[in-house]
């Protein structure tokens, strides 16, 4: 188990989880790495910890390049346990070493393990702490996605040791976003922040804003789950990227997502779809019995449409869209426009609860379109008008 080098002196030594196939309910397909970082000058810094099972590969790595107990600093951006799961083991193999942390890191990690003894370093946006030639400077980012996360910045390396931002869930043979299939990397940041980040899009435009306003130099972003951005080039886009989808600017796409059982609800979804391509509008139509929640979301992130349908079961909200609203509703997204279809047999009325849920995330709409049964050609004619309403 060898760190590999980032730089001079600076060795990747987190471990990959090529097994995983699910995160918070999030369907992964390229598995994940947590990724951990180790600094080596006068003094020495490491950065980030990972999930508790696979802690002895991580143990291995910065075995292979230093002593434990030459470890100055243990920095902890953020303390979910994917990456704070082994702190208290690297704490205990380096008890001399000083925990660095925000004020609400050190919260939630007293919350999750006895710390007695530990020598916790508080630090706010803008402080820094020198390990010789290099400073790191530390920007809290609260809510992005928890109060305790935070970044940490070289600025003699201009390299940003992000955590969850700008990440993805990805593993490869590589730590580099440009030595693997640079289209599927970029996918699975966009698939990460859809999924993970999404209500969060203040906070994101607010570390943004932070970190220019501290003039980082950013030639390098080395996030805690898949590859490392580097070069200006990649670096720059995910940094354009992250802006544009915390702005919820949209692309005038359309996502038409639901499930059926009979078909019924098919044919009112297959009939929205045309209105949308005969009006030149890109278009996506989603089946829940197909397509997972969390690819759906990657349609979401950008579209300016999403109209969303139903069939009726027990009087209720067929069992996989349920999930998917539920989902939604927590993601958040703002800025889109739609409505809610649904079929029934006999009892109508459930199309209700999805419209309830687009008018709770405060979208534009327009009154939800149900219909008893297969739907005939006179009322597909009804829902193409209706559906051109929310095009005007």
């Amino acid at each position: 188990m060898e760190a590999l080098k980032v730089k001079e002196n600076i060795y990747w030594v987190g471990v990959k989880d090529w097994n995983l196939t699910e995160f918070h309910g999030y369907h992964v397909s390229h598995g994940s790495t947590y990724n951990s970082y180790l600094i080596k000058d006068e003094k020495i810094a490491l950065i980030d910890g990972v999930k508790q099972y696979l802690s002895q590969e991580n143990i291995e790595r910065i075995k292979s390049v230093t002593d434990f107990s030459k470890i100055d600093y243990i920095i902890v951006n953020h303390v979910e346990l994917d990456h704070s799961g082994n702190i208290p083991e690297l704490v205990k193999l380096a008890p001399q070493a000083v925990v660095v942390t925000n004020s609400a890191g050190k919260m939630a990690l007293e919350a999750h393990f006895d710390t007695t003894g530990w020598n916790f370093q508080i630090v706010k946006t803008g402080e820094s702490i020198s390990l010789g030639k290099r400073n790191i400077t530390f920007v809290t980012t609260p809510l992005l996605h928890w109060p305790d996360s935070m970044m940490s910045y070289c600025p003699q390396e201009k390299i940003l040791f992000s955590n969850d931002g700008f990440g993805q869930h990805y593993c490869a043979n590589t730590i580099w976003a440009s030595e693997t299939n640079f289209g599927i990397v970029c996918e699975e940041a966009k698939s990460y922040y859809a999924n993970i980040l999404f209500p969060y899009g203040m906070q994101a435009q607010k570390a943004l804003n932070t970190a220019n306003e501290l003039n980082l130099e950013i030639e390098m972003i080395a996030p805690s789950h898949g590859c490392i951005w580097n070069g200006k080039e990649e670096v720059n886009w995910i940094l354009s990227n992250y802006a544009k989808w915390a702005s919820g600017e949209t692309d005038g796409s359309a996502v038409v997502v639901y499930d059926t059982m009979w078909g019924a609800t098919a044919k009112l979804a297959e009939t929205i779809t045309a209105v949308f391509q005969d009006a030149g509008v890109p278009v996506v139509k989603r089946c829940l019995t197909n397509a997972h929640t969390s690819e759906v979301m990657c349609d979401i992130l950008e579209a300016k449409y999403v109209v969303i349908g139903t069939p009726t079961l027990n009087n209720e909200l067929f069992p996989r869209v349920a999930a998917f609203v539920t989902y939604l509703k927590g993601l958040a997204p703002k800025n889109k426009k739609g409505f809610a279809f649904a079929s029934y047999g006999w009892r109508g009325g459930v199309v209700n609860k999805i419209q309830t849920i687009m008018e709770e995330l405060g979208w534009q709409t327009i009154a939800p379109f149900e219909e008893k049964y297969t739907p005939k050609p006179e009322v597909l004619e009804k829902l193409k008008e209706h559906t051109k309403q929310i095009l005007g």
